[in-house]
């Protein structure tokens, strides 16, 4: 039998442009192994795959086209995984297949489709079958009865029998997870994708109750790990395989039996590879830490979740603050980078609360500014949560998109999802004493912050915020209340919120514009984009080429010198404190932005007026005829232009027309 197994579209929101990882889904790639050990045939389409090869767009013709992708495997079986955040896409791609096979079967598994199984198929009639849970035991018995729709006496399924919706009890839990087969990297591009890193997973199961989590209603609260031979055999044969040395080791609380943890630090120390893991900070201590890191951990995710002690115990994470600061010198002190992650917008949450989260984030600027990657996330509600069940009556909708949740592409969308709150209640949000709007500002503007360099990030806490980023969010707040409500939380919004409260010309002002252009995704190197960016051409700017601003440039008018600044603020002890000097707060000029030739960095390029004028000239596509008519040019000069023109081709300045699409303006000029 032939079997299609369809990857979820996991999408990350960045500003106003999407991005995603192209990793092998793990679920999947243990099943096309168990479909090859029963004797079946199985096929891996990914999503993310097809918008980085341009097969497929991301608009209102995406869904069609993968389902018409998955059609062209010749499957006799489709299976879909999905999670909440993207179920809308999973349930276009199943409602295209049926609409041109109605009679082909079609599978939904995943954490979402196994807690909302009865209400997904009472209400989405694409899916015919709901495996539930580790599907590893199910697939292949489902397999073999599907043909005589004989699904009775299976376990861990639900299914319709005629108008009747079947849910057959639990299948068995996978205590012992060496009985699986080895997951089939193969199935995945990887060579191809030039990957650095590749996620192996490390186990299953979560022993806590944190009452905003849905991992323990899929995997259950039985802890379990692979075994140290087969993870070290694991990651052996995919480095021979594909000369790959840094491992994501994939388990949301790797640390919990530090016994096994330390057996695999000795299994895996001589083999010379790099990992990472997550874990709770109560699941540690210096001497695991240092055999981790002695062993080749390099950075460890740490949920954090809330700064509040109060939060903690409400949503029952009840993790210790007092531990926060031990841990993190005690993983620092090793050279392991700790991630701290934590989440706003609980039901329960005040502004105290949220304020707590937000200074312990802004200390952490301060005092672990070179070793610390710290997230902020709005929080979802998950189906299975003992929070969803205690505020269900709370829920309310208002379209906003956050996080990894899947915008409206096709029509109708919005509507299905706003009009059935069960089965897409992560796009929902529970109301709470803090204003909805505070909390989409204050997780909006986090990211942007993070993008402005630690010591500039040090800078602005101490020096304009009394080192508190609570005291800095209620006087954007404030602010964008009263003077920008209409704006949506993004780089527009923190320009002017600077340009208002600091003025046009003050440095810091310079710096929020620069860094912000800096770091805008169209700048960076991002392999994963699933919009191509343009090569840069060779030099050619003969008569007739059509030629406009790279949308990858941007040009910023009247700004300081913020390379020199950031320079001295990079180079201070204590930046936060750091008096910028009178020779830097006024120097005013232009400047223009590119990627450099690597595109890892951008290089900063002063520019005069004249040459600001030509390229806002260029801002819309302009031949090179119709330039040197409006420039009067008389036809000696013509050659030196040329000159300044494949000059400006050639550093990625100018790109010709056609250009790829980014979906932002082509010339991003700053004023």
């Amino acid at each position: 039998m032939k079997v299609t197994l369809v990857d979820n579209l996991l999408l990350e929101r960045r500003g106003d442009t999407y991005h995603f990882d192209t990793q092998p889904h793990l679920g999947l790639i243990s099943l096309l192994s168990v479909l090859r050990q029963d004797g079946h045939e199985g096929h891996l389409v990914d999503p993310k795959l097809s918008l980085r090869r341009g097969s497929v767009h991301f608009d209102d013709t995406m869904y069609e086209a993968l389902a018409d992708e998955v059609l062209s495997t010749g499957a006799d079986v489709v299976g879909l995984t999905s999670l909440g955040c993207n179920f809308i896409g999973t349930a276009r791609i199943a409602e295209h297949l049926k609409r041109e096979r109605p009679d082909l079967p079609v599978l939904l598994g995943g954490p979402h489709a196994s807690i909302l199984d009865e209400p997904i198929l009472r209400r989405y009639g694409q899916f015919d079958v709901i495996v539930r849970g580790e599907a590893e035991l199910t697939l292949g018995p489902l397999l073999d009865t599907l043909g005589a729709r004989d699904l009775g006496a299976l376990e861990g399924i639900t299914y319709r029998r005629g108008d009747e919706i079947i849910h057959r009890p639990d299948g068995p839990t996978i205590a012992d997870l060496s009985v699986l087969p080895v997951p089939d990297y193969s199935a995945y591009p990887i060579a191809d994708l030039h990957l650095d890193v590749l996620r192996v997973e490390a186990g299953r199961g979560c022993p806590f109750a944190c009452t905003f989590c849905s991992t323990a209603s899929f995997f259950g609260r039985r802890y379990r790990l692979h075994s140290t031979e087969r993870l070290c055999a694991e990651l052996t044969r995919l480095n021979e395989a594909y000369g790959i040395t840094h491992f994501a080791l994939t388990h949301d609380l790797f640390t919990v039996n530090k016994a096994k943890v330390l057996e695999f630090c000795e299994g895996v120390a001589d083999l010379g590879f790099t990992w990472s893991c997550s874990a709770r900070m109560d699941c540690v201590d210096p001497h695991l830490l240092r055999r981790m890191s002695e062993a080749g951990c390099r950075s460890i995710y740490y949920g954090v979740e809330t700064g509040s002690r109060r939060m903690q115990a409400a949503v029952s994470k009840r993790l210790d603050l007092d531990l926060f600061w031990p841990t993190l010198e005690a993983t620092r002190a090793v050279g392991i980078e700790a991630t701290t992650s934590f989440i706003t917008g609980y039901p329960q949450e005040t502004q105290a609360d949220q304020d707590d989260t937000l200074d312990l984030i802004g200390a952490e600027w301060i005092r672990e500014p070179d070793s610390v990657v710290i997230q902020l996330h709005l929080l979802t509600p998950e189906p299975g949560t003992a929070l969803l069940d205690e505020f269900r009556d709370t829920l309310e909708w208002d379209g906003h998109v956050s996080d990894f949740n899947l915008p409206a592409l096709e029509h109708g969308d919005d509507t299905i999802m706003a009009g059935d709150a069960e089965v897409f209640v992560n796009h929902h949000y529970y109301r709470s004493t803090v204003p909805r709007e505070r909390n989409v500002l204050v997780t909006g503007i986090h990211p942007l912050l993070y993008r402005l360099t630690m010591p500039l990030q040090r800078h602005l806490l101490g020096r304009f915020a009394d080192a508190s980023l609570a005291a800095f969010f209620q006087r954007v707040y404030d602010w964008w209340r009263t003077e920008a409500p209409d704006v949506e939380p993004g780089d527009d919004l923190v320009i002017r919120f600077a340009t208002d409260a600091w003025g046009r010309h003050d440095y810091l002002t310079s710096l929020l514009r620069y860094m912000l252009a800096a770091t805008a995704p169209e700048r960076q190197f991002v392999t994963n984009h699933f919009q191509p960016l343009p090569d840069r051409p060779a030099p050619t700017s003969r008569a007739g080429q059509t030629l406009m601003v790279s949308p990858r440039a941007a040009l910023l008018v009247g700004l300081h010198d913020c390379p020199a600044i950031l320079e001295l603020l990079g180079a201070a002890d204590r930046p936060e404190a750091t008096e910028v000097p009178a020779r830097l707060r006024g120097v005013i000029g232009d400047y223009v932005i590119v990627p450099s030739p690597t595109g890892e960095q951008v290089r900063t390029i002063a520019v005069s007026a004249d040459a600001t004028g030509l390229l806002e000239s260029l801002a819309t596509p302009t031949t090179r005829d119709e330039l040197t008519a409006a420039l009067s040019l008389r036809a000696a000069a013509v050659p030196e232009f040329d000159i300044l023109l494949d000059h400006l081709l050639e550093i990625g300045v100018l790109a010709p027309v056609p250009i790829v699409p980014t979906g932002r303006a082509p010339l991003a000029t700053h004023r």
